[in-house]
């Protein structure tokens, strides 16, 4: 099939390209020099210019957000707003209960499903005077088949999945921060070829009540935004008021984003995803490591250490042992909705149910086992150094509509580990992102050494 010419905002480099902020404006809503209201209305701009090709956005609550936006303007004109994130313009994945929004999950068995609750994040980001916008394009219940949305460098390619709608939003420029999901890439790989930044923070750390989980030793929420300060604020926030999952002790850190740190030593990661990356990719990626060691960064990797070879085996078989825990867990309550109109369920989500089918419980056990062992070579690992580093994802969104492949992110999910996606990189012109991994509840200073990493590249 013949490909339409490409579209979109064009040629990418992550050293020019501006994302929007939110936390550089508070100086100017407080001085009156700028308001919530005004910076809203240029979001929605931006908006109505493109995303009639990018299609981000499932539904758009504009009337309410401005209301909203009217009432933080006021707020910061008495000196008084309520939070960090008071004013600020926020996208909320479609998989994430709104009270005053329809939930739809992009699953015709619910068209029209309207909550009477908010999710708890959405809770009190709506007490903190958050703007909320509206709700952004995900995949079918987050897994399997394509959704809509567009990359926006290429509206060819595949903005990744499934927080495809919020992470589009966040590369075209129509928002600063947004929420997702993410159960095996859904926030790291969209936001690498969204070139955006994107937190799964520790597991459990943020509280994930009220969106959908397909996989609950797997899923997180996911927190995406324009700059690293804005998602450590959105990040820290949600935790802070809502907590972590019950029985987590939830995100560790101050309120405000840590200040740059540089990092003394970092381990260079493969993963199981460098066999399936392309070399314009590795050698991008290759040449920022080396641009760390220039810079004084001591880095290891397996040639260097029989532990990080010892992890590096062992890992490679993430791809497997995902499959295994993912799909023994989806199956509930997919058996139902198939047994209710498995018609409406698309093929490949399907599939994915027919799959873990035959998974028995003791291959599960097994796999709980394997994850436990994981785990603590992580950790142990990873507190001998300031960082593990390794791609986001095996190249920039493909062309095509597939989700492309979350290979690098596997590991993560499996481990529940803290990851940062930093749009660092470019290769064919899109973005690519450079994913940054620690230790648990290690987020914080994960996120220092993610300040300083990309403040030193995209300066130098």
């Amino acid at each position: 099939m013949e490909l339409e010419p490409a579209t979109g905002i064009g040629s990418y480099d992550p050293k020019s390209y501006k994302l929007l902020s939110f936390h550089d404006q508070w100086g100017k809503f407080l001085s009156g020099d700028d308001t919530p209201r005004a910076y809203l209305e240029r979001c929605l701009e931006v908006i109505d210019r493109c995303d009639d090709e990018v299609k981000a956005w499932e539904y758009r609550n504009t009337e309410p957000a401005r209301a909203m936006a009217d009432a933080a303007t006021k707020r910061y004109a008495d000196g008084k707003p309520l939070s960090p994130v008071d004013g600020m313009p926020i996208g909320l994945k479609d998989l994430i209960e709104t009270v005053d929004m329809p939930t739809e999950y992009n699953c015709e068995l619910f068209k029209g499903n309207q909550p009477i609750r908010d999710a708890i994040s959405v809770y009190y980001l709506r007490k903190g005077g958050a703007v909320l916008l509206g709700k952004t394009v995900t995949v079918t219940l987050g897994g399997g088949d394509p959704c809509k949305s567009r990359n926006p460098f290429d509206t060819r390619r595949t903005p990744g999945g499934s927080s495809a709608g919020s992470c589009a939003a966040l590369g075209a420029a129509m928002i600063p921060g947004a929420l997702g999901t993410h159960a095996r890439g859904s926030t790291i790989r969209p936001s690498s070829f969204c070139g955006v930044y994107g937190l799964k923070a520790t597991f459990g750390a943020l509280n994930r009540q009220g969106s959908y989980s397909a996989a609950h030793s797997l899923d997180h929420l996911g927190v995406m935004a324009g700059s690293i300060e804005d998602m450590w604020i959105m990040a820290r926030y949600i935790s802070e008021h809502a907590g972590g999952d019950p029985g987590h002790p939830g995100l560790y850190g101050g309120r405000m984003a840590p200040e740059p740190k540089k990092p003394a030593r970092m381990i260079v990661l493969e993963t199981a995803g460098w066999a399936a990356t392309d070399n314009a990719s590795k050698a991008a990626f290759l040449d920022l490591v080396r641009k760390l060691a220039d810079a004084g960064v001591e880095i290891y990797t397996r040639e260097d250490d029989p532990a990080i070879e010892a992890y590096e085996s062992e890992t490679a078989n993430s791809p497997e042992l995902w499959r295994q825990l993912y799909r023994f867990e989806m199956r509930w309550p997919m058996y139902q909705y198939l047994d209710y109109d498995s018609d409406k369920i698309p093929p490949r989500l399907k599939a994915g149910v027919q799959e873990g089918a035959g998974l028995t419980q003791a291959e599960y056990r097994t796999a709980l086992v394997q994850r436990a062992h994981w785990r603590n070579t992580h950790d142990e690992l990873a507190r001998r150094c300031d960082g593990m580093i390794t791609l986001s994802s095996p190249g920039p969104g493909p062309i095509g509509i597939d989700q492309g492949s979350a290979i690098y992110n596997e590991s993560s999910s499996i481990i529940g580990m803290p990851a940062i996606s930093l749009p660092l990189l470019s290769v064919e012109d899109v973005p690519l992102g450079v994913q940054l991994q620690g230790y648990s509840d290690g987020d914080e200073a994960l996120t220092a050494s993610g300040r300083w990493i990309s403040q030193y590249i995209l300066n130098s």
